[in-house]
């Protein structure tokens, strides 16, 4: 009996075949929860570079997808994010921000507002299918579909967009 505990061959293929699959799945887990937190801070950088530029020089566009399509996908979208994909909303608001917080938009909405008015940019991104549970980006559901979301709240600069007139 002796004999049997002292011998030490195939430890190494019993331990390795103990630890293979947990180090696989922690490895999975890390490159799910990088790429998601790595989609969500391009968004939130693209949706802080479009609401300064929506800030001064929206109303010359009248949907969002016209913005889009001639100024937010070449200027501020990187080459993570796919232009198609994207869609961004304009909403101006009024009255309490606390209202808006749960608000998902169910239609691409554009309304940039006029001179010292509020907006509420969003812009969504499909979400792909993450292996993760930890919610690392800001998800919503839109249509039976799952999105990252950024959000940005702008003043309208009065002088620049015709001092309160559109």
């Amino acid at each position: 009996m002796e004999k049997f505990y002292a011998n030490k061959m195939g430890s190494t293929s019993v331990e390795f075949s103990m630890l293979v699959l947990p180090f696989f799945f922690t490895l999975f887990a890390i490159l799910s929860v990088g790429y998601s937190a790595l989609i969500q801070a391009e968004l939130d950088r693209a949706a802080g570079l479009i609401a300064s530029d929506i800030s001064l020089h929206a109303t010359n566009y009248t949907t969002s997808t016209g913005y889009l399509n001639q100024v937010g996908c070449s200027k501020f979208l990187g080459a993570l994010l796919d232009c198609k994909k994207v869609e961004l909303s304009a909403i101006n608001i009024s009255g309490d921000l606390r209202d808006y917080d749960e608000k998902v938009n169910d239609e691409l909405l554009w309304s940039p507002g006029c001179g010292n008015d509020l907006v509420l940019i969003e812009l969504i991104y499909p979400f792909s299918a993450s292996f993760s549970p930890i919610a690392i980006a800001d998800v919503v559901f839109r249509g039976g579909h799952k999105y990252y979301r950024s959000r940005s709240i702008i003043k309208r600069e009065p002088i620049l967009t015709g001092a309160g007139s559109c």
